[in-house]
């Protein structure tokens, strides 16, 4: 039977604190979930798998796609300790764990945010973890190393109260390369950098598909939060509309004309330029890294998931051959950062057998 819930009453109603008090009631006494509960609870990325709530699936949102050691150490503990069978790597660089008993999933965050994990706000109308090139400061033929930028970028947004209460999800994406990051869809708002005439590095500000001016990195933040408050504003609430709707209803011209109003910059949204490149792939395969003595590698995932021996293998051979961290891209293969070039090959073929493979 469909329901009818009325979304924007729902965010108006209850606070981030509302839904944690909501969820561990729910865990403890074990009554059914409400239709509305359910609904502002996929926005902490919790999802009821069948109409009975007998199973749950969470999904977890990673900063600039990033998981070092002790995070893939505590995935491997929650799976172990909650008898899990599978740890799934999605796009848009997050994990999902599948299969999960309601009063599991206290404990369960607890165990993330000891180290840094968080799937608040995973899905609601509110700004999304930025998307951002996984090889940031790595690869060699970036024009501008955008990680501290995008950093800063989730600092201010993410979780902030101020724009929790969007017309619908609002997207960034930064660059260091001006054809930008290929996350498979166009972001709603993005930053690209490359060296202008001057030989000066500035960034491409890029409302959906359109170039609309040309700004530094000093002017990115302030820029991105007129853009959210313009959006937050004088979005259409009854139609609960994308920013993508919003844009074509409002016009983009009249967008413009108010971020001109509330900025020192430049904007002209009728510029024609011209990136013949398209938008910039994960680097596959055995990599130099800009840090010396050090490379990257890109493998293709196979299946998207991992069992329990698999993630303890991945995590063991990380180990063994002094890598620390990875990168889930965009659509969910995997990037080790930081492996010391002798050790490269032989981490590459160790991983062979639990479904990452160059391609």
């Amino acid at each position: 039977m469909s329901i009818n819930i009325n979304i924007e009453k729902l965010k108006k109603d209850i606070t981030s604190e509302d839904i944690l008090a909501s969820l561990f009631y729910y865990a403890v006494f074990g009554e059914k979930i409400s239709q509305n509960d359910l609904e502002r609870f996929k926005w902490h990325g919790i999802y009821a798998k069948d109409e009975k709530q007998t199973s749950f699936s969470l999904k977890i949102p990673l900063n600039l796609g990033e998981l070092n050691l002790s995070q893939l150490e505590s995935i491997l503990n929650i799976l172990e300790t909650f008898s899990l069978l599978k740890i799934s790597f999605k796009d848009g660089q997050k994990i999902e764990f599948d299969s999960l008993n309601l009063r599991d999933i206290p404990e369960i965050f607890n165990i993330l945010n000891k180290v840094g994990l968080s799937s608040f706000f995973e899905s609601s109308h509110s700004i999304k973890k930025v998307l951002t090139c996984p090889v940031n400061g790595l690869d060699t033929t970036q024009i501008f190393d955008v990680e501290d930028l995008a950093k800063k970028l989730n600092e201010s947004f993410v979780e902030n109260k101020n724009f929790f209460n969007l017309p619908n999800k609002l997207q960034f994406a930064i660059s260091g390369y001006r054809e930008g990051c290929d996350a498979g869809f166009t972001p709603d708002v993005s930053f690209n950098a490359f060296k202008n005439s001057k030989d000066k590095i500035v960034f491409d500000l890029k409302i959906l598909d359109k170039v609309v001016a040309q700004i530094s990195s000093s002017q990115i933040i302030k820029t991105a939060r007129v853009i959210a408050s313009v959006y937050r504003d004088f979005g259409n609430r009854e139609k609960s509309n994308n920013f993508k709707e919003f844009i074509k209803e409002f016009t983009l011209d009249s967008f413009c004309d108010i971020l001109s109003s509330n900025l020192d910059i430049k904007i002209d949204n009728n510029q024609e330029i011209k990136i013949l490149k398209e938008p910039k792939k994960p680097r596959m395969g055995i990599n130099k890294s800009s840090k010396d003595g050090y490379s990257f590698i890109g493998l293709k995932s196979i299946k998207k998931e991992f069992a329990k021996d698999d993630l303890k293998n991945i995590i063991e051979n990380m180990k063994k051959y002094s890598a620390t961290k990875l990168k889930i891209t965009h659509k969910s293969n995997i990037i080790i950062l930081d492996v010391p070039s002798q050790n490269s090959d032989n981490l590459v073929n160790s991983l062979k057998n639990r479904g990452l493979v160059l391609e």
